[in-house]
């Protein structure tokens, strides 16, 4: 009796890298900037969204950009989706909404885009 269950799945359109921010302090306290603490990095495909994906993204106040699918990396399982940020060839997102598939292999991450990241010193010199 054959198996009809997929082997393997492409997830091939990159990498993104996942994280949150940080608030930047002065030697005061005073609030001067917010930093992005990486976490991770995960292969990603960008999915179709339909005309539900949009309204739901309306309800929530923001703007669909892009849906992508990645695994699910146990990191995040008991992680607050909501509060991740992602960076995806170098621009900026935040993540509206996650969802997963039933057997919780795949993370499906809405994508609002936030603008331009800017790398710090350190993470350049990490990739020379």
């Amino acid at each position: 009796m054959a198996n009809n269950k997929k082997i393997r799945d492409v997830l091939n359109d990159g990498f993104i890298q996942y994280g949150t921010k940080e608030t930047e302090r002065s030697p005061k306290g005073k609030r001067i900037g917010e930093k992005f603490v990486p976490m991770g990095r995960l292969a990603y495909q960008e999915m179709s969204c339909r005309e539900a994906d949009y309204e739901m993204a309306k309800v929530l106040s923001a703007v669909l950009d892009m849906k992508i699918r990645t695994l699910f990396p146990p990191s995040l399982r008991k992680f607050s989706k909501n509060k991740l940020k992602i960076v995806l060839d170098g621009t900026e997102y935040d993540v509206i909404k996650a969802d997963t598939d039933r057997e919780k292999m795949y993370l499906y991450l809405y994508l609002q885009e936030v603008g331009v990241h800017e790398q710090n010193k350190t993470q350049d010199a990490g990739t020379n």
